[in-house]
C-alpha cells in the first residue's frame, strides 16, 4: 500500500510540475531575445542578439528589476557626431519581421530634461522619420509624449500618444504588431493602469505588409537616427532602460498587463529542449 501510495503522489506531483511550467513557459512561446542587463552587459539572455555598448553606456542599479541599462547624454552630442550613449544590436533574420507580427515589452525611467524630440527608446531603421524609414520606432517627443510605428512601401506608419508618462518615474511601454494593426500599450502613473492611449493618427494603427525590415541596419536602443531627416542629427535618451523584450508573435492584452505588473522573463537551462524557451516568472 505505501509503494502504491508512493507512486500515486509522485504522479500527482509530475502532472502538477507539468501544468504549473506550462504556465510559466506560455509568455516565453516566440521570444525572440531579452535584454535584462542585470550580467552587467548588453547581452540577449534567451537568444543570440547580443548587443554592444556603445561611447560608454554602462549598466547600473536601481532598475526595474535589478541592474538597467544607464544613458547619460545631458545633451545631444550629434550634429555630425556618433558621440551619444546607446546600445547597437547587429541585424538578424530573427530581428527582421516583414510579416509584421511582433512585439516589444521595455521600462523607461528618462532623466529631468531626458524626452527629448524623437529620441529613441528601441529603434531600427534608417531615420527615425521622414518616410518610410524604420521597421519599428518607439521615441519619447517630450517630457511627456512618446512616439512609435512601423513602415511599409511608401508609407510612414506612425503614431503618437501625449501625456502618457513622466519624466524622472519608471513606466512600462508595449508595441504588439499583429500583421494587421499596431497598438500601443502604456503604463505609468500619468495613465493610471495599463491602457491604450487614444491617438490623433490612430491606435491601433492600421499597418500594411511587409514591413520595411532594413536588414543592413541594426536595432539601436537609446537613438533616434536622423531626426528631421538630416544626416547625422541624430538624438538621445537621457536616462534608464530596462527588461527589454521581443517576441515573433503579438501579445495578449493579458500578457501585457501581466508584464506591467512586474513579470520579468529570466532564462535558465532547457534542459535538452532544443526548440523552447524556458524561463523562470519572477515578481519586483
Amino acid at each position: 500500500m505505501n509503494t502504491r501510495l508512493t507512486v500515486i503522489l509522485s504522479i500527482i506531483l509530475i502532472c502538477l510540475a507539468s501544468v504549473s511550467f506550462a504556465g510559466l513557459s506560455k509568455l516565453e512561446d516566440g521570444l525572440i531575445s531579452a535584454w535584462t542587463f542585470d550580467d552587467g552587459s548588453a547581452k540577449d539572455s534567451v537568444g543570440s542578439n547580443h548587443g554592444k555598448f556603445k561611447n560608454g553606456a554602462k549598466t547600473a542599479g536601481g532598475g526595474k528589476a535589478g541592474k538597467a541599462l544607464m544613458l547619460d547624454n545631458p545633451t545631444n552630442p550629434a550634429k555630425g557626431k556618433n558621440t551619444g550613449q546607446y546600445v547597437e544590436i547587429p541585424s538578424s533574420a530573427s530581428l527582421e519581421q516583414a510579416d509584421g507580427i511582433f512585439s516589444i515589452s521595455f521600462w523607461a525611467n528618462i532623466k529631468k530634461g531626458g524626452g527629448r524630440n524623437h529620441s529613441g527608446i528601441f529603434f531600427k531603421g534608417l531615420k527615425i522619420g521622414w518616410g518610410d524609414h524604420f521597421m519599428v520606432r518607439i521615441a519619447t517627443t517630450s517630457a511627456v509624449n512618446l512616439t512609435w510605428g512601423s513602415c511599409w512601401k511608401g508609407a510612414e506608419g506612425w503614431f503618437a500618444t501625449d501625456n502618457v508618462y513622466k519624466e524622472e518615474e519608471w513606466f512600462h511601454g508595449c508595441y504588439v504588431v499583429d500583421g494587421k494593426t499596431a497598438t500601443a500599450y502604456v503604463t505609468s502613473s500619468v495613465t493610471k493602469g495599463t491602457v491604450v492611449p487614444a491617438s490623433g493618427q490612430k491606435n491601433p494603427r492600421p499597418i500594411e505588409t511587409p514591413l520595411n525590415t532594413f536588414p543592413d541596419k541594426p536595432v539601436e536602443i537609446g537613438v533616434g537616427r536622423q531626426q528631421g531627416g538630416v544626416e547625422g542629427q541624430d538624438f538621445w535618451i537621457d536616462g534608464m532602460v530596462d527588461e527589454i523584450y521581443m517576441w515573433n508573435r503579438a501579445l495578449t492584452v493579458s500578457e501585457v498587463k501581466s508584464l506591467a505588473a512586474g513579470k520579468t522573463i529570466t532564462a535558465v537551462d532547457a534542459k535538452g529542449k532544443t526548440t523552447t524557451t524556458w524561463a523562470n516568472i519572477k515578481s519586483f
